[in-house]
């Protein structure tokens, strides 16, 4: 009888006290965890942001360490190839030293037999008469 009186009042709108006021403590609860929840996702919202922040920083210092990678790439092959002429300078040069001490050794063969020809003719010129051969 008393489900039915209950029933009865419930279709035209009212609630016996002891449940509109266990219906007030559950709205109470759940407005306090619905501003628990609210303020654990500000929270969370917060976080993401500032995370996304700090991803926004990484990336720079990243793109910042490839390109300080790729110019440290580009002087090592710079360098690579820097040594490279060096070396195949180095090989030049030799070259080019010996191909002088075979030009000064020729020169100095050359000069001995420059010297050695100036000496017979001096001395085949101071062996001949003081002649001239022209009729006098």
């Amino acid at each position: 009888m008393k489900r039915l009186l209950i029933r009865a009042l419930a279709v035209i709108g009212l609630a016996p006290a002891r449940l509109l006021a266990s219906q007030a403590r559950l709205v109470e609860e759940l407005r306090a965890g619905s501003a628990a929840w609210k303020a654990k996702a500000g929270e969370a919202i917060a976080r993401a942001r500032s995370l996304e922040a700090e991803l926004k920083d990484q990336k720079k210092l990243a793109d910042r360490a490839k390109n300080a990678a790729e110019k440290s790439t580009m002087r090592d092959a710079a360098v690579t190839d820097l040594k490279d002429r060096l070396a195949t300078a180095e090989r030049e040069l030799v070259m080019a030293r010996e191909h002088l001490m075979a030009i000064e050794v020729k020169l100095d063969i050359l000069e001995g037999a420059a010297n050695v020809l100036d000496v017979r003719t001096r001395t085949a010129i101071g062996k001949q008469p003081r002649q001239t051969g022209a009729p006098v």
